[in-house]
């Protein structure tokens, strides 16, 4: 018979390994949960929530903008932004407390999306970024902008 003890030495080492991993947490949407940072950034009225990727040296993955009555820009109205500007599998989404979304989901880097429309002057929105990749997604905090 083959070395039998061997094998059952074999498959207890792997089970315990495994097991270990999962403990940990150690797998992909973990992984990955941890390896992108954000940061605020506001210019005049407009609002940027810039994406770092911190598995690829802590480089700009992308951003989630807002540009209230942004007028030059050639938008209408007020704006959302994603832009994705790396290409490293993921995609970039801006999220309004309206319910406005604009997002890189399903393109290649370098890619923007914007969605735009007049939305009362004066009032108070949140806006919020995710890096997303598949079913998994990572967002910063929600930030307050103004239309």
């Amino acid at each position: 018979m083959p070395n039998i003890k061997a094998r059952l030495a074999a498959m207890t080492g792997a089970a315990a390994l495994t097991a270990g991993l999962l403990a940990a947490g150690a797998g992909p949407a973990s992984a990955a949960e941890d390896s992108f940072h954000f940061e605020l950034q506001r210019m005049g009225s407009d609002t940027y929530i810039n994406v770092f990727n911190d598995s690829m040296e802590g480089r700009l993955a992308g951003w989630g903008g807002w540009w209230a009555d942004p007028g030059t820009s050639g938008e209408p109205g007020d704006t959302l932004v994603a832009y994705d500007n790396l290409a490293d599998g993921y995609g970039i989404e801006a999220h309004l407390s309206t319910g406005r979304t604009a997002t890189t989901r399903g393109h290649s880097a370098k890619y923007q999306d914007t969605t735009s429309g007049d939305l009362p002057e004066g009032n108070h929105y949140l806006m919020w970024v995710c890096v997303v990749k598949g079913s998994w997604s990572k967002c910063s905090t929600k930030e307050d902008v103004w239309a």
